[in-house]
């Protein structure tokens, strides 16, 4: 009958293999459930693996250019605010200076904003009647007002005393008189 172990053309047997392995990679394809639902593209997938690897490694490259050059940033932000703060310490030293030299509250002559009242306590008050420094219509001076007073009332005293003194004085001598003019009381009066 037939001979099946025989030899065919060797262009017919590439074509005929060609076709089984074909045939194979189909089945294969049409049987893999995942490749079928999915559509997969295993080299696409691969590439993709690859190209998120490489993204990866730039990044950490990345990162870490960032974080020295964030050191270096750093370094040199606490230099610059150190010679902030030393110059702000600097210019307030001097203000303060300025201010114990210059602006001494017995040479100021400004409006204190704490003090309303300061105008009214640097002027003089009405020390004597003759005084210049006030005008008529300033109204220091009042009837019955004395200004002088505690002079007045010492003053007062010592004339009380001394007038004290002086009728002490006068009872005695009169009393003096009497024992020297004759030792004898005179005779009251009787007019009544």
């Amino acid at each position: 009958m037939y001979n099946i172990n025989q030899l065919t053309d060797p262009r017919e047997a590439a074509a005929i293999e060609a076709k089984r392995n074909r045939e194979k990679e189909r089945q294969n394809r049409f049987f893999n459930v995942r490749n079928r639902v999915m559509g997969v593209d295993i080299q696409a997938l691969n590439d993709q693996v690859a190209e998120r690897k490489r993204r990866e490694a730039a990044e950490k490259s990345k990162e870490a250019a960032y974080g020295t050059s964030q050191v270096q940033y750093d370094v040199v932000v606490q230099m610059l605010e150190k010679e902030e703060a030393e110059r702000t310490r600097r210019l307030a030293k001097k203000v303060q200076d300025f201010r114990e030299q210059k602006q001494q509250l017995k040479i100021g002559r400004e409006f204190n904003l704490w003090d309303p009242d300061q105008v009214w306590k640097g002027l003089p008050t009405y020390l004597s009647y003759n005084n210049t420094y006030h005008g008529p219509s300033s109204l220091q001076y009042f009837s019955g007002e004395d200004l002088d007073r505690v002079t007045h009332l010492r003053m007062q005293q010592m004339q009380f005393r001394y007038d004290l003194e002086w009728q002490q004085q006068e009872q005695q001598q009169a009393k003096v008189d009497e024992n020297c003019a004759g030792k004898q009381p005179s005779p009251p009066d009787l007019e009544t």
